[in-house]
């Protein structure tokens, strides 16, 4: 293709409509309006009422400056938009605000027996424990949203009666976003009375039985299909291959949104063309058949949104209007915010709408700028929708995971296809399963095509560097949208030697994080979020060690997402399965040096983890020092053999870090409890960080405990949900008590504490 060619199809700048003015004031005003309710939910300090009055200040500077300054009618337009969205986005913002205070007070000093909860949506599913949106009734009066966990599946529209409690939620990052989401209160469910199914529709009834009969928990290849067929991906991401996709950056794959529609359209359209209808009566019977798919999936915010704009794009055709991808975006952003302000807090929303205002906006110039370089067309427009919608995200999806998959752009174009096939070959041939005779085969061709997508979903994750940690405060994400917005300002013509020198650069710049975090990692202790198990992973330098592995295969995603390349050392601390568990699949996906275990316990060690090929296995005693980097790791307990099978046999270990004027000590207790604990804990002193045992049972620490070891910071590893109850009120209330500050993984995900000049510093996956 001659230069003059190219020219001829250089992608135009898109038009940016005067809606997204509109929809910008929609959602400054809401998010104002909404943290200042949700800090009163919350218990908090709220901000200065007078801050409100921002939003009407700045609505009237909008109206001035379009009636007195701005003479093109384009942008007087834009600033009567902006003013209308600034009050109509505090006015619904300000009903919800009231209406959720209302409920809190009403849900005040409530017992869970007295309510009725009526479950809204499929559960999230943590070790074995499910949690709920739900309404709360007392009587035909509905209170509020509140959010239940208990110990079994409901079902969508279940009637609900328990014993528990109903409690206000914590002010961390968890319980700021279940309330911005509208749930006012936590119900933790120690009994369920009764459950009542009700009457559910025709949709609930075709998808319970879809559902019943892909039976998802059974296996990751059927809970893969359920979440692509069904929009329920609650069993697979609750499995360790759920994890897989996170690491990949190809969770967008299994949530049903535009791409679902895309294929779900094309299949009907096919069937249509092959009759006699209208080209009115075959778009009519689309519009009809993706609503009742959307809702079919459970209606998510994604799929929603996706749905209104298909149905945008028929009804203008059909009136032979041109169509515009972004009016029609900004559009249903703000019929969204304004029905209900709080799916502006609901991550799949913020994932939809940005990575499809990036697309429309970048897309043909990526693709364009791709094939400048000599990529053919077709995988060029592969690329270019996973690079556009990945980098358009950074900001959502770093401070909610603290990961970047540098894997994602290959990864997408490869499993993309795959799971595309899945889709259409499933929703052509799931629905007979519900045939008993048909059953048996019914699921054979999606189980196939599932269970390729799972090996290459798994080959990609287990590439090393294929996910790096940031950290999730980090203001360098936020260089990424405005470097996009300055290029759609500028929109330059792409040149193949700079973007190839450019290419070269960022490859050479990928290559950075590997070197750094495998010779030059800094001293940190970082407790892995890997579910209701235990698992802390030690470096510096050069040197890794792991303290226990967690439950299962979450504990090699945890150690991806750190940028962990091999282990020197692993740390058994006793033979409970939620802390070994992990151990088997450690050893097959990295290169582990020793595996260490307290006196004579190796002899009860379980059959997969022994006789490992180019793994040694050491014993250690009381008093023992193993050396990890610059830290010391001294053995606490126990103080004679053992065979560690019980919390009691637990290995404690005391890290020590002093080196450049920096200095850490940080108490790893494993499973021990007070009475291990009393034993010990004079010779231990004073400490900085307390790795709460038992994972923050009643029975971990007490106030005379915390008032020798004086922690700073005390963590908990634990599972939402966890039907243990932990970490315990009473863990919690002795560590406040004693003036130290606590921090659990269900809320903030991974938490690491690093030395400092002035003590240490901590970070959060999850802020």
């Amino acid at each position: 293709m001659s230069a003059t060619e190219r020219e001829q199809v250089m992608p135009p700048r898109p038009l940016m409509p005067w809606t997204m003015a509109l929809c910008a004031g929609l959602c400054v005003s809401c998010g104002l309006v909404l943290n200042m309710a949700a800090d009163l939910l919350l218990g908090e300090r709220t901000t200065p009422v007078t801050l409100l009055m921002a939003i009407p200040v700045a609505a009237a500077a909008c109206i001035v400056l379009a009636r007195f300054r701005m003479r093109p009618v384009r942008w007087r337009r834009w600033l009567h938009a902006a003013a209308l969205g600034l009050v109509a986005g505090a006015v619904v913002s300000a009903g919800w605000a009231i209406g959720a205070l209302r409920a809190s007070r009403a849900l005040d000093n409530r017992a869970a027996s007295s309510l009725e909860f009526v479950v809204r949506g499929d559960p999230s599913i943590n070790d074995g424990a499910y949690s709920y949106t739900c309404d709360a009734y007392a009587g035909e009066k509905c209170l509020g949203q509140v959010r239940l966990s208990c110990d079994r599946e409901l079902g969508v529209g279940s009637h609900v009666r328990a014993i528990g409690r109903v409690s206000r939620f914590e002010n961390d990052a968890y319980g700021r976003s279940r309330v911005l989401r509208g749930e006012v209160r936590k119900v933790k469910a120690v009994r369920i009375v009764s459950v009542d199914e009700g009457s559910p529709g025709p949709l609930l009834r075709l998808r319970n039985g879809l559902l019943a009969s892909i039976a998802p928990a059974t296996d990751p290849a059927r809970s893969l299909i359920a979440g692509i067929v069904c929009g329920r991906s609650a069993e697979l991401r609750a499995q360790p291959a759920g994890d897989w996709f996170s690491v990949t950056g190809t969770a967008h794959l299994i949530a049903v949104s535009g791409s679902h529609l895309a294929i779900v359209g094309f299949v009907i359209e096919a069937v249509l063309q092959k009759t006699r209808c209208s080209r009115g009566l075959q778009r009519a019977i689309l519009a009809i058949t993706l609503v009742v798919y959307a809702a079919f999936t459970g209606a998510s915010p994604s799929a929603v949104r996706a749905c209104c704009m298909v149905f945008a794009t028929l009804v203008v055709n059909g009136a032979g209007r041109r169509r515009h991808g972004l009016s029609a975006l900004f559009v249903t952003m703000s019929i969204f915010v304004l029905l209900r302000p709080t799916v502006l807090f609901e991550t799949g929303f913020q994932l939809s709408c940005a990575s499809v205002l990036a697309i429309l906006c970048f897309c043909p110039y990526v693709t364009y700028a791709l094939g400048e370089l000599g990529v053919p067309s077709g995988v060029a427009s592969m690329l270019s929708v996973t690079l556009c919608s990945q980098l358009a995200t950074l900001p959502i999806t770093i401070p909610a995971f603290g990961t970047f998959s540098l894997i994602a752009p290959l990864a997408n174009a490869v499993i993309g296809p795959v799971v595309s096939l899945l889709l259409a070959v499933s929703i052509v041939l799931v629905p007979f399963s519900l045939v008993e005779p048909l059953q048996s085969w019914a699921l054979v061709v999606p189980m196939i095509a599932a269970r390729c997508a799972l090996f290459f979903e798994q080959l990609f994750a287990a590439v090393p560097g294929a996910s790096v940690s940031v950290p999730p405060d980090s203001m360098w994400i936020y260089l990424v949208p405005c470097l996009l917005a300055v290029l759609l300002v500028w929109w330059p013509r792409p040149r193949a030697r700079p973007m190839a020198v450019g290419l070269l650069c960022l490859m050479l710049a990928a290559a950075v994080p590997y070197v750094y975090w495998e010779r030059f990692a800094p001293p940190s202790v970082t407790v892995l979020d890997v579910g209701q198990a235990d698992a802390i992973l030690v470096r510096q330098g050069g040197a890794v060690a792991l303290v226990d592995c967690g439950l299962d295969e979450r504990v090699v995603s945890a150690l991806v997402r750190n940028n962990v390349h091999h282990i020197d050392a692993v740390f058994v601390t006793h033979w409970d399965e939620d802390h070994w568990g992990g151990l088997p699949d450690v050893l097959d996906q990295f290169s582990v040096g020793t595996i260490v275990v307290a006196a004579d316990a190796l002899d009860g060690a379980p059959a997969e983890v022994l006789n490992r090929p180019g793994v040694t296995y050491r014993q250690v005693a009381c008093g023992d020092t193993v050396d990890i980097g610059a830290f010391r790791t001294r053995v606490m307990w126990p103080f004679d053999t053992v065979d560690g099978e019980g919390n009691e046999d637990s290995l404690v270990l005391l890290l020590s870090y002093a080196q450049e004027g920096k200095s850490l000590r940080v108490l790893l207790t494993g499973d021990a409890e007070l009475d291990q604990e009393r034993e010990f804990v004079r010779e231990v002193g004073d400490i900085d960080v307390l790795k709460l045992g038992h994972h923050g049972s009643k029975v971990s620490v007490d106030t005379d405990l915390l008032g020798t070891l004086k922690p700073e910071l005390s963590i908990a590893s634990a599972g939402e949900g966890n039907r243990y109850g932990h970490p315990s009120d009473a863990c919690i209330d002795a560590v406040k008590e004693a003036g130290g500050a606590f921090a659990c993984t269900i809320g903030h995900g991974d938490i690491t504490v690093a030395p400092t000049a002035k003590g240490f510093a901590m970070r959060c996956q999850r802020p």
